[in-house]
């Protein structure tokens, strides 16, 4: 895959200079839609046809993650799934005085996304579903060039570890949300996620299948028409990614007990429905199984992003934080492991 490179000042005209380098004309640009990792410059060509700019973020590592979430995404394009494939094999590197951006060309996708509180029983058990038929099929996919997601995990964890040892946050997390972590069940998940590398059944994973990357179909019947951003795909066992969805949806699907969102999105939707042959998680949540200790990670690690980017004082307001608080509590009041935090 080549790389063209575009000096560029980083101004206003530096989408025309890129679609000129891929030899685009184009009749219009909609608005910009943000990624975790990426910007999206949805455009229209004279023939009516959408494309897709996404220009990365400028962080450490971008392009082997770049590589690697095109990979997957063209194969599951190749195999009839709803994901962005590459209209042009080179990757532009754009280059200022201070920074280095890349940007790439792909097909356009239709449809919207939802607030997981809309999500309706068919909602969820499509997620699952589709997960389930995912899995199945990059099955086949060779992980060359895809990161271990242990490894990765491991370092957030490491992270969380330093975080939540400094003495100053430890004394404003009890002083201004009443709060008191035990730093012993830390090193603990890290153990669990080292070991996960020896389980059998490893593969490709998305690890990013939340709302912002799933597009719904406008049509009558109910379909999804994109999976979007690919740039933490990783390698490892499946319950990763699932566990990493259950997550997302025990939090924001506040209209619905966590018994339904476990029946619709895994025994209904990936077992049931889908492909995958993963049909073993406990269903009503022993939390000493490895599934929950990743769901509890999960939780945690959310947890942790929400004390990293929010003043403390002002995140009893944000309702997220609440409820992924009040979950990590009731969960581990029933762990084996010590509680990772309890009311002080």
């Amino acid at each position: 895959m080549g790389h063209a490179r575009i000096q560029t000042d980083m101004g206003a005209d530096f989408i025309d200079k890129l679609l000129r380098e891929y030899g685009v004309k184009y009749t219009q640009l909609f608005g910009i839609q943000k990624g975790y990792r990426n910007e999206s410059h949805p455009l229209a060509l004279s023939s009516g046809k959408k494309l897709n700019l996404i220009l990365y973020k400028s962080e450490p590592g971008i392009l082997p993650r770049i590589k690697a979430a095109n990979k997957v995404s063209n194969y599951l394009f190749a195999q009839g799934f709803p994901t962005r494939q590459m209209i042009d094999e080179r990757i532009i590197r754009l280059r200022s005085k201070s920074t280095v951006k890349y940007g790439a060309l792909y097909s356009y996708l239709p449809g919207e996304t939802i607030p997981w509180e809309a999500y309706t029983m068919a909602h969820i058990k499509l997620l699952g579903k589709t997960m389930s038929d995912m899995h199945d099929t990059l099955k086949q996919l060779p992980k060359t060039g895809v990161p271990l997601v242990a490894d990765e995990y491991e370092q957030i964890i490491d992270h969380m570890q330093r975080y939540f040892a400094q003495r100053t946050v430890l004394e404003a997390i009890g002083a201004k949300l009443g709060l008191q972590i035990n730093l012993r069940s830390i090193p603990r998940l890290r153990a669990m996620v080292r070991n996960t590398k020896q389980l059998t059944g490893q593969q490709v994973l998305h690890m990013d299948f939340v709302r912002g990357n799933i597009l719904f179909s406008n049509n009558s019947e109910l379909s999804i028409s994109g999976i979007l951003d690919f740039e933490k795909t990783s390698y490892g066992h499946p319950y990763f990614d699932i566990a990493r969805t259950l997550a997302f949806l025990l939090v924001d699907c506040k209209y619905k007990t966590e018994e339904k969102i476990r029946k619709y999105f895994l025994q209904s939707g990936y077992i049931k429905r889908g492909k995958s042959t993963y049909g073993d998680i406990i269903l009503p949540g022993d939390t000493e199984s490895f599934f929950e200790r990743l769901v509890t990670l999960f939780l945690l690690y959310d947890f942790y992003k929400f004390l990293r980017h929010n003043p403390y004082e002002s995140l009893e307001q944000n309702e997220h934080f609440v409820r992924t608080k009040n979950i990590l509590i009731s969960r581990h009041s029933l762990a084996s492991f010590d509680r990772i935090y309890t009311r002080v």
